[in-house]
Parts: structure tokens; sequence; C-alpha cells
């Protein structure tokens, strides 16, 4: 069967709730056929492996309601409106990691669910780190903690992090600094 090109046919808003919104969008399939699809729309979200030192990098702790269980991720989080994906990861940085980068490498893109969920993820390295907090969320309680890199890589292949990005960012992180070849 052939392909054939699909027809957006039209976007309806259902609900929005802070910065996400769940949307029913219409496409016309190959066949003719017109499907509706539920969306939840996020938009940019970003994470960041920022490293105190060439071996060391922070983690935080934070309860996630969906989960019922406390998560091990990295800093990161939703980009404001008009906030471009590196302004938005300093900004999560400092907020949640404590730190400014000096040095904020471009590390992966991705999608976290591209079937139901419109959020693109930009994943970077943060180094040169200065201490810059600055007041988190008013719904944020989290610990943070410097782990080796190695220990936070571990976590991440053995499912103590869970969460995309965070494994994401850290896998490619790892890979970018030789560690799949075993020069970790």
């Amino acid at each position: 069967m052939s392909r054939g090109s699909w027809t957006f046919v039209r976007s309806t808003p259902i609900h929005s709730h802070g910065k996400l919104t769940l949307r029913e969008d219409v496409w016309r399939l190959p066949s003719g056929r017109e499907e509706t699809y539920p969306v939840l729309a996020v938009g940019v979200t970003v994470g960041v492996v920022p490293f105190v030192d060439r071996d060391h990098v922070v983690l935080v702790r934070q309860f996630r309601h969906l989960t019922r269980e406390d998560s091990w991720e990295l800093p990161g989080g939703g980009a404001l409106a008009g906030e471009s994906p590196e302004d938005a990861a300093q900004r999560e940085l400092r907020e949640e990691g404590g730190y400014r980068s000096g040095r904020l490498t471009f590390l992966c893109r991705l999608l976290p669910s591209n079937a139901y969920l419109d959020e693109t993820a930009y994943c970077y390295i943060g180094e040169e780190l200065v201490a810059d907090p600055l007041p988190s969320d008013h719904d944020e309680f989290f610990e943070r903690r410097v782990v080796p890199f190695a220990d936070a890589l571990a976590m991440a292949l053995d499912d103590r992090i869970t969460e995309s990005v965070s494994k994401v960012a850290l896998l490619a992180a790892g890979l970018r600094r030789g560690y799949a070849s075993g020069n970790g």
C-alpha cells in the first residue's frame, strides 16, 4: 500500500493549563478518510549536563506526581515564551542546578514522543560553571547532588534515571566523551 500524502485539516484547542495545551488535530489520510489525533502541546524544553569539573556533574532529585516517586534528573525544563533554547538552558541550570555555564555546547535534539506530544527537547553540555543561583519555581522542591559523571551515566543505563531528556542527554554526553569505547 502506498503511503500517499497526509493533508492537515484543522487543529482545535480543547484545554489549556499553564504552558500546556491539549488539542485535537484532524488529518485527511492517504485513503481520503479524516482522522482526529489528540496532541499535548508542550513546546520547547531543555536539559543540561552540568560538569562542575571534568569528572563530576550536578543531578537534581524531584518528586514527580505522575509516577508518585522521586526522580533523578538533569537541570532542565520548559522554555518561556520567546526564550531561545540556549537562554532557557542557562535559566533552568541557574534555577535547578545553582550554576551559570561559561560554555554551553549543543549536544542533541529529541522529540520525546512524536505521536502525541508536541515537545522538542534541546540538550546541552554545560562547562566552566559559576555559582549563580536563581530562585526555583513555586512548585519545585528538589535536592541537588554532585556525582561522578560515570555514576550518572550508570544511573541512565540501569534505569535509576528514567526521565527521557536526562537519560538521552547523559548517554549522548557519554558517547561524546568516549565512554562507549571504554575510555571513560
